[in-house]
């Protein structure tokens, strides 16, 4: 029981601190409870949230290449490449091997977001840093990545980008 109450008392401490910044910073959202688990959701379309919305209903169930089964949700994507025929995600945290093919990955994740610079890569557009002719830098805190381009995917990649940006 003391458990319950500690964790009521911190999520209510990190919403008042949500609640905070989003008002310091005018900046429109709905904070919603998810109907799956104790996370706090927060909604920044500042439409009416369904369900479909909440967190749990985002996360991906994937089976890495050890046959384990772990949850992932798309914003902890930092970018997806192909390296000895797998499908390597590199997360926020982690990086996770799977067998998925690079066309699963583009029917499930939503390409407002993700874009491919290169063949063997998709990046998400929320951690782009720079993009060249040769490379985009991801970042994520103190972590860097390069991933290659390509020639034929480069100008599609900076318009994805480029539009990104201004939504």
């Amino acid at each position: 029981m003391d458990a319950l109450i500690c964790n009521t008392a911190q999520k209510e401490a990190t919403k008042a601190k949500l609640i905070e910044f989003m008002e310091q910073n005018e900046i429109a959202y709905n904070l919603l409870e998810c109907c799956g688990c104790d996370r706090i959701c927060i909604d920044f379309t500042g439409e009416e949230s369904t369900c479909k919305k909440h967190c749990c209903n985002s996360g991906i169930p994937v089976q890495t290449s050890d046959k384990d089964v772990c949850r992932i949700y798309p914003h902890e994507i930092l970018y997806i490449a192909i390296e000895d025929r797998k499908s390597v995600l590199y997360l926020t945290d982690r990086k996770i091997e799977t067998n998925y093919r690079f066309d699963h990955w583009k029917g499930i994740l939503d390409l407002k977001v993700f874009a491919q610079p290169h063949h063997s890569f998709i990046v998400n557009l929320n951690y782009v840093e720079e993009v060249t002719k040769d490379f985009v830098k991801v970042k994520y805190g103190e972590d860097e990545y390069s991933v290659y381009t390509s020639l034929r995917k480069i100008g599609a990649f900076k318009k994805a980008f480029l539009k990104f940006g201004k939504n």
